[in-house]
């Protein structure tokens, strides 16, 4: 499936442009690539799981990734994948 693009205004622009730091980018590029785990997230990018998952949970809220869950060797894996390839803010709407 092809990632699509998005466009926001409002008060969801808002929400993309808190959701999208650096880290949150590098994650978005890690997971454009191929879906990932978490904790193969956090590894790549040198972060704690826990602040890992706060900002995957903050990715999938804002509808940027698409997370589903796996069996794993030590319960259940949260794999991350890329949501949309474009994100489009409109500051002045015609």
């Amino acid at each position: 499936m092809t990632p699509e693009e998005i466009v926001v205004t409002g008060e969801a622009a808002l929400k993309i442009a808190d959701a999208l730091t650096s880290t949150s980018l590098r994650i978005l590029q890690l997971v454009s690539k191929k879906r990932l785990d978490v904790s193969t997230i956090a590894r790549k990018l040198d972060l704690s799981e826990a602040y890992m998952s706060e900002q995957v949970r903050m990715l999938e809220e804002t509808k940027l990734i698409k997370v589903s869950y796996e069996p794993g060797k030590r319960g259940i894996r949260k794999l991350c994948e890329l949501a949309v390839s474009k994100i489009i803010i409109v500051i002045k709407p015609n």
